[in-house]
Parts: structure tokens; C-alpha cells; sequence
């Protein structure tokens, strides 16, 4: 009987092994559910808040407010930025680093884009044109 409960136990651990290096050791299980960058943050002048979270599998940020200078000059476009998502589709690629798409309001245009956590209060955001002309953003967690 000790030899068969040895042989189930041991046949459990062959087959548990794979299983459990799907995930690495010492990961965060809340992590891969809840990405580290949700949350609502700010732009360097303060002139726009966006809150990220989850979409689907992915990761997208919302503006929540704007000044009153931003609000007016993508409402001359006949544009409500409140609600607009400038950060579309995000998918991690390497640690503290997700790729997608960022919506730039005043040009009316899409262009691909790199957020990394810097740190838990800091993320930089690039956006890059045709992969040559970039911009980088930083923003900081308000919550």
C-alpha cells in the first residue's frame, strides 16, 4: 500500500511539474490578472488625467479630465476628449513594458506606442510616427 501511495505521489508531482512552470517562480498571480499601471495618472503639465485599465486582455487608458485649454482645443475639432481612450490595446512584452497603439487628439492620428513602468508612481509613454519620429510622456499616478 506505501509503495502505491509513493508511485500516485510521485506520478502527481511528473504531472503538477509542467503546470507549475507556466508561471515564474515567485511571480504574482494578482499581477497577471491586475496589470501594474491600472490606475488614474497625469501628464507632466497636469492638463490631462487618464485612468488605465484592463479591455479585453489588454490594457487601454481613458481620459477622465482635461483643462480647460485641452478640452478647447480638441472641442475646435468638434471632439469631446473626456471619455476619449488614448491608449489602445496595450499588450505586455517584456516586464514593466507594454506595446499598443496611442491616439495623439491634436494631430488626429494613431501611432504605435511603448509605456514602461519606471517605477510604481511612474510611467513613460512613447509614441513614435513611421517608427523615426517619437515623443515620450511621462505620467504619474494620482490613484
Amino acid at each position: 500500500m506505501r509503495k502505491m501511495v509513493s508511485r500516485l505521489l510521485a506520478c502527481a508531482v511528473l504531472i503538477a511539474a509542467p503546470v507549475a512552470s507556466v508561471q515564474p517562480a515567485g511571480a504574482d498571480p494578482a499581477r497577471a490578472i491586475v496589470p501594474s499601471w491600472t490606475g488614474v495618472w497625469r501628464n507632466t503639465n497636469n492638463t490631462v488625467h487618464i485612468k488605465a485599465a484592463p479591455c479585453g486582455a489588454n490594457m487601454c487608458a481613458t481620459v477622465v479630465w482635461a483643462d480647460d485649454k485641452t478640452k478647447a482645443s480638441v472641442a475646435a475639432r468638434d471632439r469631446n476628449i473626456i471619455g476619449m481612450q488614448l491608449l489602445r490595446d496595450f499588450r505586455e512584452s517584456a516586464p514593466s513594458e507594454w506595446k499598443g497603439s496611442v491616439y495623439v487628439p491634436d494631430r488626429d492620428m494613431t501611432v504605435s506606442g511603448t509605456i514602461t513602468m519606471l517605477d510604481r508612481n511612474t510611467l513613460k509613454a512613447v509614441g513614435c510616427f513611421l517608427g523615426m519620429i517619437c515623443q515620450t510622456r511621462h505620467w504619474t499616478r494620482i490613484s
